[in-house]
């Protein structure tokens, strides 16, 4: 009924309006042609590429698939994600986002790219198509002298475009060690850079070390003097450098109100003396709110053998067993069936004939859900969206699906 291509020339107009005025909120200030500019620049680029959703030869729709490398449990792995997916006023309601997403996944898998990424407007229709979730982001409101630091920021300097190349070198060394990373070019740093809006602060020792990116944002309706201070990226190579760069956001604070600290690390705010958002909210019993928190990336395992292939060399801790993982998977049938997985010190395989010693029962989206660490299994035993044959094997399978820290994502598509 559909069918895909890559974005021609002829059809630019029509995929920028299509973009348009499926996110009238975000694009409502940017003109066609301004946006057709912007569609093409980033189409241009080597890991990224805009699809047209064609009917009768007329586009009803678009869309963009991105390559990455990711960190998937200290091993890197081929990675797809899917962004600007939209759909023209006429044609909706006529399965056109669903099939947009049957070619995403089946093109991943001829491309051997095993993991899907994506950010929903709607995590049900996406859970449907069996996309799990991934670690929510936090958002904290902090006073800035409220805010853990040290008595220097003797480091810190203002990184602008020429930076580029060092600031992309310094995170691709965090991407090797941080669980859910991908790989960034220079150029997205660059653009990133170059954006007026964004505010780039580096700790810099022999190279950079650590950096913030954070925007100004309007704290008042009836004030012009009252202004919030938006960190929407941070990372940093130790805790010396991240008291250094707290040091500078603390040293705003005749500037600001709050300190806006978005974070996917669910221990930061054991770093904060009061964590409070200053709201006055009270839950039972005497609960008081400290953050917002925001459904962000899904995963998705588009080839369960291939994948489990990828990742050959991960450790799940010092697990010795097989297991017989049961899947569901509705969207595609190559992953609806059983896997036999034999785990030898905490090394993963899918093996053939062998007897189980414990049986899972799973849909796709808790299970790439459980192997990315943003779930553990006794969650999901416990409110009935995994069940196990055996109890006994419960604990020792929890702790070795799980990981110290949750899959974090600064890839932005």
């Amino acid at each position: 009924m559909y069918k895909f291509s890559l974005l021609e020339k002829k059809n630019l107009r029509d995929m920028a309006r299509i973009q348009i005025e499926a996110y009238p909120s975000a694009l409502q200030n940017t003109t066609i042609e301004q946006y057709a500019e912007r569609l093409l620049e980033i189409h241009n680029r080597p890991n990224v590429k805009y699809y047209s959703a064609l009917k009768d030869d007329k586009q009803v729709g678009g869309f963009s698939i991105w390559d990455f490398e990711m960190n998937c449990r200290q091993t890197m792995v081929k990675a797809g994600g899917i962004g600007g997916v939209a759909v023209d006023l006429c044609h909706k309601k006529e399965k056109v986002c669903r099939e947009i997403m049957r070619y995403f996944i089946n093109a991943l898998r001829e491309n051997g790219m095993n993991m899907a990424m994506l950010y929903p407007f709607d995590s049900s229709f996406y859970y449907r198509m069996g996309f799990g979730f991934g670690t929510l982001l936090q958002q904290f409101r902090l006073k800035p002298h409220d805010l853990m630091c040290g008595n220097s920021k003797a480091h810190i300097t203002r990184l602008y475009e020429d930076s580029a190349e060092d600031l992309a070198a310094f995170y691709n060394t965090r991407v090797k060690r941080t669980h859910g990373l991908a790989l960034k070019r220079a150029d997205e740093f660059a653009t990133r850079l170059k954006t007026p809006a964004n505010k780039v602060f580096a700790y810099e020792d022999n190279g950079i070390r650590g950096y913030i990116v954070f925007q100004f944002k309007k704290g008042s309706d009836t004030s012009w003097l009252v202004n919030d201070m938006v960190i929407s990226e941070m990372l940093f190579d130790s805790p010396e450098v991240f008291m250094e760069l707290m040091a500078f956001v603390k040293s705003q604070a005749d500037q600001v109100r709050y300190a806006i600290i978005n974070t996917q690390d669910e221990g930061f705010i054991n770093t904060v003396s009061d964590p409070r958002n200053h709201t006055d909210n009270i839950m039972p019993s005497v609960y008081q709110e400290v953050c917002k928190t925001g459904l962000g990336i899904m995963y998705r395992i588009c080839d369960v053998e291939a994948f489990f292939a990828d990742i050959a060399n991960c450790r799940f801790g010092d697990l010795n067993m097989k297991l017989q993982v049961n899947v569901s998977d509705s969207f595609v049938p190559e992953n609806d069936k059983s896997f036999m997985l034999e785990f030898s010190g905490g090394q993963c395989k899918i093996v053939a004939g062998a007897t189980p010693n414990a049986v899972m029962e799973i849909g796709i989206a808790e299970f790439s859900s459980l192997v990315m660490g943003s779930v553990n299994l006794k969650a999901l035993v416990k409110y009935g969206k995994a069940k196990l044959s055996d109890d006994t094997y419960l604990d020792v399978l929890s702790r070795s699906f799980s990981l110290d820290e949750k899959p974090v994502c600064f890839s932005h598509f």
